[in-house]
């Protein structure tokens, strides 16, 4: 079960000053900040649950009171984390556990779930992770080590330490906390066994199932105490586990020997003599790039990189850098005039813009946006070329060869340097960084540009590289080498805009194919699964589907007799040859799995929603001359079978076609969704009602996984097959056409609610809906934004 996190993150910043996060349409609400917040959506993984308060370190409740493990558990839920280590490519390579030690940022965990000098990340369980200080304090023989949190990264958050108790006994009820094997906050109970000695320490041997990811994490008394740190499983068996002792993890707490995380991690590390890191966040490199993840520990996030190499004079010199967000909502980019620290102006995309900004101290309200650009030379999504020009007073900033953005009363100091910074929890690639006194790239002249164009345009696909091709480009200026790449990316951009209209195409034949079936006086229910299978795979043939199901009816016609003419006993023989000869069944163990949500799957695959496993049912009772109706239940759809048109029993499809009464209906709805029972739950659902519930299950999954470029599809499609609620649909595909730049789609609806959608729409939430879309949307103009320092949208 998805829960909204108690703090998201600010994606669109617009959005919250303008008030549209509440949306005229209840059901949006949830929609709207789900799709448009990254980072929204956490997972409530384990079996623990919040608590929200916290004793400090050493003071229990009764030193005497034992209590269940289930309400330890609880209690420390907050106090435990998730540590990892990366590989070289910056991708997860390790996993373990670790727990709160003191409430300033102390983490004990093992030292192999440290790896070897690798970068480190620590997650708590609502998802927040912050910056490590240090190793705190370890040692290798006993396989421990403490890490240090950056104090400031905390932001006042006051941490909930475990206890550390003392002794153990053999026969002691014991539990553990951990992450076997990635299911997170996974508790496990078990009795010390004995002692057994590894590496020449005594360790605590336990009978309890241990697994890699349990690494790491707190052995617990039933008085709350971490009595050791759960270190090894036996080779020989899942259910026998060893601790270090907790006494070993107070010695080296006594006596720390820490080591700084930048002296720690040597994988990716950026070389001093050519770096030098400010702020926190993590800055390695990787074939020949430069990365950088994490949130830093000044305002905002920020986190900069300074280059060892100077500019070669105060008075005249150019930076440049290729850059490439890998959240069009975080902010990265070049650094220039840098005095120190606190103290350099600012080039770099944020939100889909580029701003120009001054850093005049540590704080956000020395901070000054001095222009912010919406403009099409900036390339969301890609790698864009920025390039700062300072000669004497004047400074002229280029993205793509476009100027952008000027500043005439430029003042340096006598020490300047240049470099790159990153803002937000945002993760950047920067490549082909350089400083100089004229970088700018000459390029080719139009004469020679335009033959360049001739032979590429003229050469077949397979011949470009030719010994003939390439002698003809090696015979051309220098320039030719950023026009090939120049070229080759308009060319890539087009491809993409291609693939796109290929899509759309298909589409709308799909949805033109959906409302066909919809007229139809006997529209079948099937048909038109199949084709929203269809919709997003092009390759699904419905014939062969339709033939599948006729088949399948042929098959239970061919089990009925003369005495299986009547209506509930043929109905009985659809469930026996469905759900005992097939094995169609209900989806338990991945719900929310797109294929569920497919016919075309659930038919090839027997497993499905209750919607789908219905819509097929329903169809092939059709198909058998039965009256089967769907029955749309919060949350869960069944079946209903007519008698000569008047109401029978309920079905649960999703159950093998297990009877559910009425009283099992109205506790369902009450009971799990929290609902007052209303009798229209049970009005039967037309085919088009079922084909929008379905759509709407697709919508949700991908609000789940973020995909907001297949929420908007699904919109296309429910703008037209739901007239009924299309100002919804409009009203909330505006919003996330506007987030993903569709520009065409947002004016239209834009255009469409202003004429349409007064009545339900008060009259300033379309104008500041309109404002914006004006706003966001990539415009054509600069459009210099002169706010003073202190603007709360702080990077």
């Amino acid at each position: 079960m998805l829960v909204l996190a108690q703090s998201v993150r600010k994606v669109l910043p617009e959005l919250q000053k303008s008030g549209l996060l509440m949306s005229p349409f209840p059901l949006l609400d949830r929609s709207f900040v789900l799709i448009l917040t990254a980072g929204l959506l956490v997972s409530t993984g384990g079996k623990l649950s919040a608590e929200e308060s916290a004793p400090t370190r050493g003071e229990p409740t009764s030193t005497e009171e034992r209590r269940s493990f289930k309400e330890i558990a609880e209690e420390y839920r907050d106090s435990i984390v998730t540590i990892t280590h990366l590989d070289r490519n910056g991708e997860q390579l390790g996993m373990g556990t670790g727990f709160v030690i003191d409430e300033q940022g102390l983490i004990a965990t093992n030292r192999h779930v440290l790896g070897e000098a690798r970068p480190i990340e620590i997650e708590f369980a609502d998802g927040k992770s912050y910056d490590i200080e240090s190793i705190y304090a370890s040692d290798e023989i006993a396989d421990l080590a403490i890490l240090k949190i950056v104090p400031e990264s905390l932001n006042g958050r006051k941490l909930k330490p475990v206890r550390l108790g003392e002794t153990v006994d053999q026969g002691d009820d014991v539990a553990a906390i951990g992450h076997p094997r990635g299911y997170r906050n996974s508790l496990v109970t078990g009795i010390v066994s004995g002692t057994e000695e590894i590496n020449g320490r005594e360790l605590i041997q336990v009978s309890m199932p241990i697994d890699h990811g349990n690494s790491g994490g707190p052995l617990l008394n039933q008085l709350g105490e971490v009595i050791g740190v759960i270190t090894y499983k036996s080779a020989s068996s899942n259910s026998i586990g060893f601790a270090m002792p907790i006494a070993e993890l107070q010695s080296i707490l006594e006596k720390p020997n820490p080591v700084t995380l930048a002296r720690w991690t040597t994988i990716g590390r950026l070389n001093p003599k050519h770096w030098q890191e400010y702020l926190g966040a993590s800055w390695t490199q990787r074939a020949g790039r430069i990365l950088v993840s994490g949130s830093g520990s000044g305002f905002g996030g920020r986190s900069l990189c300074l280059s060892q190499v100077d500019p070669p004079s105060i008075e005249k010199y150019e930076v440049r850098v290729m850059v490439k967000l890998g959240d069009e909502a975080g902010a990265a980019g070049l650094i220039f005039d840098a005095e120190d620290r606190d103290h350099q102006f600012g080039f770099y995309p944020s939100g889909g813009k580029l701003r120009l900004t001054r850093f005049a101290g540590p704080t956000v309200y020395n901070w000054q946006i001095l222009e912010e650009i919406a403009t099409p030379a900036y390339r969301p999504g890609d790698w864009n070329e920025l390039l700062v020009s300072v000669d004497d007073y004047h400074v002229r900033c280029f993205c793509n060869d476009e100027l952008v953005a000027e500043m005439r009363n430029r003042t340096p100091a006598n020490n300047i340097h240049v470099g790159l910074a990153k803002f937000r929890d945002t993760t950047a690639e920067f490549r082909s960084f350089e400083v100089g006194e004229s970088l700018q790239s000459s390029g080719l002249e139009p004469e020679l540009r335009g033959e360049l164009l001739e032979l590429v345009e003229g050469t077949a696909t397979d011949q470009l590289t030719d010994p003939t091709t390439l002698r003809r480009i090696r015979e051309m200026p220098e320039g030719v080498q950023s026009e090939l790449e120049l070229l080759a990316e308009e060319l890539e951009r087009r491809a993409k805009e291609l693939r796109k209209l290929r899509r759309r195409n298909h589409e709308m034949e799909v949805t033109e194919q959906i409302l066909a079936e919809l007229e139809q006086t006997d529209s079948d229910v099937i048909t038109l699964g199949l084709l929203l299978a269809r919709y997003d795979n092009a390759e699904i043939d419905v014939e062969s589907y339709l033939q599948s199901v006729e088949s399948m009816v042929n098959d239970v016609r061919e089990l009925s007799d003369d005495s299986t003419d009547d209506a509930v006993a043929r109905r009985k023989l659809l469930d026996h040859y469905l759900f005992e000869e097939s094995g169609f069944h209900g989806s338990r163990t991945n719900y929310y799995h797109k294929s569920n949500s497919y016919l075309s799957e659930v038919i090839d695959d027997r497993e499905g929603l209750p919607i789908t496993l219905s819509s097929l049912y329903i169809g092939m009772a059709e198909r058998l001359e039965l009256d089967v109706r769907g029955i749309g239940l919060p949350g869960h759809f069944v079946v209903r079978q007519f008698i000569d048109d008047e109401p029978g029993e309920l079905f649960d499809v999703f159950d093998r076609g297990e009877r559910l009464g009425l009283i099992d209906a109205i506790s369902r709805v009450e009971g799990e969704h929290q609902l007052p029972w209303n009798d229209q739950y049970l009005e039967p659902q037309s085919e088009r009602q079922i084909l929008v519930r379905m759509i709407r299950n697709l919508q949700g999954i991908c609000e789940q996984e973020q995909d907001y470029p297949g929420v908007l599809r699904y919109l296309n499609l429910l703008v037209t097959v739901d007239s009924d609620n299309e100002l919804e649909h409009r009203y909330l595909r505006c919003l996330i056409a506007i987030r993903e730049r569709e520009t065409a789609i947002a004016r239209d609806d834009l255009a469409w609610l202003k004429t349409n959608g007064s009545d339900a729409i008060p009259a300033a939430r379309l104008e500041e809906l309109e404002a914006f879309a004006s706003r966001w949307l990539v415009e054509n103009e600069k459009s210099p934004a002169d706010e003073p320092a202190g603007d709360d949208d702080s990077e």
